[in-house]
């Protein structure tokens, strides 16, 4: 893994893992993918999500939607509601 991003940063390109959805065959997955420095991916930061569109109407250049993530202060809360409505589902007194 440092190869790949030590031979990334020589070339001036990134690495950034991504989720890849592919509606028309019905399939997902994460992959690690090489951009350079002035594509959108790139550029994110903190808790930044970035999601590109690429349609019939958008296939030269895809849509792009960025904006902030939850960060952690977020995500902890869902997680422990999650874990308070584990706990009530099995039992757990109230």
């Amino acid at each position: 893994m440092a190869k790949e991003r030590q031979k990334a940063e020589d070339a001036g390109d990134v690495l950034r893992y991504v989720g890849v959805v592919d509606a028309v065959r019905q399939e997902g997955r994460v992959e690690l993918r090489r951009y350079k420095k002035d594509h959108p991916f790139a550029q994110l930061s903190g808790s930044d999500n970035i999601i590109a569109f690429t349609t019939t109407r958008y296939k030269e250049q895809p849509l792009i939607v960025r904006g902030p993530g939850a960060g952690a202060q977020v995500t902890a809360g869902g997680i422990f509601s999650d874990i308070l409505r584990l706990a009530s589902y099995l039992g757990a007194p109230s």
